[in-house]
């Protein structure tokens, strides 16, 4: 029962986050900050995709500011932009998978 209410809040919270129609993001305080700065080079799907931390999104903006001619942000927007990713798209902890099912698809013959 605990379990069940846990995820039914879960899955309330996540329904009550408003997509934006155009990019998929979820539209939040730092929300147009993030379209403008990162949409404008790749598509959305880059960043809901990938979830990292504050310091690996920072290493992110970093790697394209090396590899990518990123432009430097002011220290405000680089705030902004990472308080957004951070918050609305961090690590996402999966565990490990569920066992298969294996079902038995042959019969063994013993050897006389």
């Amino acid at each position: 029962m605990v379990l069940f209410a846990i995820l039914s809040l879960a899955s309330n919270a996540l329904a009550k986050k408003k997509l934006d129609p155009q990019t998929g993001l979820i539209v939040a305080q730092g929300f147009q900050t993030v379209k403008a700065n990162c949409v404008a080079c790749h598509g959305a799907s880059l960043i809901t995709q990938n979830h990292a931390t504050r310091d690996g999104w920072l290493a992110t903006i970093r790697w394209m500011q090396t590899t990518q001619n990123l432009r430097k942000f002011t220290s405000k927007e680089e705030n902004v932009i990472l308080d957004y990713l951070a918050k609305y798209y961090p690590p996402v902890k999966t565990g490990r998978r569920k066992p298969l099912e294996v079902k038995a698809w042959y019969v063994l013959e013993e050897a006389e």
